[in-house]
């Protein structure tokens, strides 16, 4: 199944690598409207929020900036909500070129590579200040390339997503014990799975755009997101108990497919990294205000807010966890120490 893979993607990405400077491109010589010298590129952008979500309006200013420092020729359209399918279904278009950009974060990544589980691992991570400062340094770049080299797909930067939290219809979360018997929806990651099935959840992967119906017919009891996340998707009018377990930092990606990226001219590809970096400065600075509003608009909505001692949670789930993904990588002992080991250097010093 691995060889079909990387056989189907390297022709995947070889067709696209032939027709993208054709299918993105606006109208050429010859024709008579637009002219000539007005070159243009049209970009599908996708990602699975709702169009209130921090997703959403980063996606937004980099839109703005790259419309305005290319003179309205780099053109992106936005998909929202999972218009072009989940997170899954999106990388895939992604790789053969169906989409241009997207934004996924590490556990959807892991299908492809492996690796991105050490970022999973529970309790990995003190702060989301702690947790942005590693996915930003040698370690993060590390597992960009990795993710470039076999998929085609290049990472421009990490989003502040922060922490994934417990929501459900039943009880507040304040002990280990308060989570033994929830049917969470759980990303469909093995590390994820493994975390919270020994925490005794009945983990259930799910689609995102299926969540809120299937907690309103009592599929699942709730699942796991950061506080913008419940409360954009609407996830609070039907769950009443948020927990801020932290359970698993979520490191989130803005995606472009590497072909198309490699086919635009040196000066747009500037351009794209400018504009993503100040994209991404941007979505930092508003997930954080847009945290707290989160908050208040969870209490005025009804919804019981705990904040546990999570001093009895960590020792369920380590080393378990990562024994058993150090098991299942090849040299993962190895490379869960030496991510350890970078997120015990940069604790004392992260922004």
């Amino acid at each position: 199944m691995r060889h079909y893979t990387g056989v189907r993607l390297r022709f995947g990405l070889a067709v696209v690598a032939t027709l993208l400077p054709v299918a993105c491109r606006g109208p050429g010589p010859g024709d008579s409207d637009p002219p000539t010298d007005s070159l243009a590129w049209e970009v599908r952008f996708s990602h699975v929020l709702s169009t209130n979500s921090e997703f959403h309006l980063m996606a937004e200013r980099f839109r703005d900036l790259m419309l305005e420092r290319t003179d309205g020729r780099f053109r992106v359209v936005i998909y929202p909500s999972g218009q072009l399918g989940g997170e899954r279904v999106a990388f895939e278009q992604l790789q053969v070129g169906a989409v241009h950009m997207a934004i996924t974060g590490t556990p959807v990544l892991s299908g492809w590579v492996p690796e991105g589980q050490m970022f999973d691992l529970p309790f990995l991570f003190e702060t989301r200040d702690h947790g942005l400062s590693v996915m930003d340094g040698p370690m993060g770049d590390w597992w960009r390339d990795l993710l470039l080299e076999r998929t085609g797909v290049r990472s421009l930067g990490f989003l502040d997503y922060g922490f994934r939290h417990v929501y459900n219809k039943r009880r507040p979360v304040e002990t280990p014990e308060d989570l033994a018997g929830l049917k969470l929806r759980v990303l469909q990651n093995a590390t994820y799975l493994a975390a919270y099935s020994a925490l005794g959840v009945q983990a259930t992967p799910m689609n995102y755009g299926e969540v809120y119906s299937a907690l309103q017919q009592g599929v699942i009891d709730g699942g796991e997101a950061n506080a913008i996340g419940f409360v954009s998707s609407r996830l609070h009018e039907v769950a009443k108990f948020y927990s801020f377990t932290s359970i698993t930092y979520n490191p989130i990606t803005l995606l472009v497919n590497e072909p198309f990226y490699q086919g635009l001219p040196p000066e747009i590809r500037e351009t794209i990294d400018r504009a993503a970096a100040d994209a991404l400065a941007y979505q930092s600075e508003l997930a954080r205000r847009m945290e707290v509003d989160a908050v208040e608009e969870m209490r005025a909505a009804g919804v019981e807010i705990s904040r546990p001692n999570l001093a009895p949670f960590a020792p369920v789930v380590r080393p378990r966890i990562r024994d058993e993904l150090a098991d299942r990588l090849p040299d993962g002992e190895a490379l869960i120490a030496r991510l350890v080991a970078e997120a015990e250097r940069t604790a004392s010093g992260s922004r």
